[in-house]
Order: structure tokens, then sequence, then C-alpha cells
């Protein structure tokens, strides 16, 4: 399978949305150029979107592998303190 090179944060957000009720990990692939609203938004800012609605889920960031056209990010549980 072809991952893209571009996409738009609405489909990541509506990716991790979808997330079923108490999911323990989640990969989210996340092309290198991406879009909201139809206008070009900065990986550091797109990121910041979606990471505020994974911790919503109850995930956080457990790493990413490189790919040729974005990267592969890992969620885990956030730890209970």
């Amino acid at each position: 399978m072809s991952e893209p090179a571009t996409g738009t944060i609405e489909d990541l957000l509506a990716k991790v949305d979808a997330i079923p009720e108490g999911t323990k990990t989640f990969e989210l692939y996340v092309p290198q150029s991406l879009t909201m609203e139809g206008r070009s938004v900065a990986q550091n800012l797109a990121m910041a979107v979606v990471l505020d609605r994974l911790l919503g889920k109850g995930l956080c960031p457990d790493g990413f592998v490189q790919r040729p056209t974005g990267r592969l990010y890992k969620y885990k549980p956030k730890p209970s303190h």
C-alpha cells in the first residue's frame, strides 16, 4: 500500500475520532504535506492539533517511524499518576 505525501488535518482528526473506547495502542500515518480548510499548515501546528485530540482520548506519543512520504506516529495510554 502506498502512503500519500499529502493529506488534511480534517482526515487525521476523523481517524482519531473513530478510535474505539478503550484502545490501548494506536498508529497514525501523517503525510509530510498537510492542509486545513484548504490551506497549507506547518507540520508542528498540525501535530499539535492532532495530539490535543489524542490526549482527549487518553493516548500519548510513543515515537514515530520516518517514511519516505511522511511519518508513522505511535501512541499509547497516558500514564496514570
